[in-house]
Parts: structure tokens; sequence; C-alpha cells
């Protein structure tokens, strides 16, 4: 994930905001069919995975944002500064 990407969703104020900022960065691909968020135990980031529905855009966000296949979808992590659960 490039730096503005990730200082856009680092700014997120909670997890809906942060859902929200996901979607949008994830429109030129296709909208997402599922995007869950997980918070690591010492809130120091979310992973994230989302699921657009087909295997080319997935691989469109993993060339564009990073991250990696995980079942039908694409997974990868999110450094945050104020987003809580």
């Amino acid at each position: 994930m490039n730096k503005e990407h990730l200082e856009i969703l680092a700014g997120a104020a909670n997890a809906e905001e942060l859902r929200s900022s996901i979607e949008t960065l994830c429109q030129p691909f296709g909208s997402p069919k599922d995007i869950r968020l997980v918070p690591n135990r010492r809130g120091e980031e979310y992973v994230c995975f989302v699921e657009l529905g087909s295997p080319t855009l997935n691989s469109s966000i993993i060339e564009n944002f990073g991250g990696f296949y995980f079942s039908n979808g694409v997974a990868f992590r999110i450094p945050f500064k104020q987003a809580s659960n």
C-alpha cells in the first residue's frame, strides 16, 4: 500500500470511517462484496479482508495496495493512529 493510502486509512476516527475509506479506495477496481476489519490485540493496526468477487479485481487490489491473497479475497494490514472499535 502506498504511503498516501496508508495516511488516509490511518487517520480514520473509527472502524466505520475506516471501512468507508477502504470502500472508496477500492471503487476503481469494483465495489467490494465484503470488508472485514479485525483489530490486533495491541490496538496498533487492523487486518483488513476485502472481497471484490473476482480474482482479477482481487489481483488489482494486491498490485495497488499490497497485501496477499486470503480465501476468496485479499488481506492487508492497516496501521492506525486514531481508529478504534
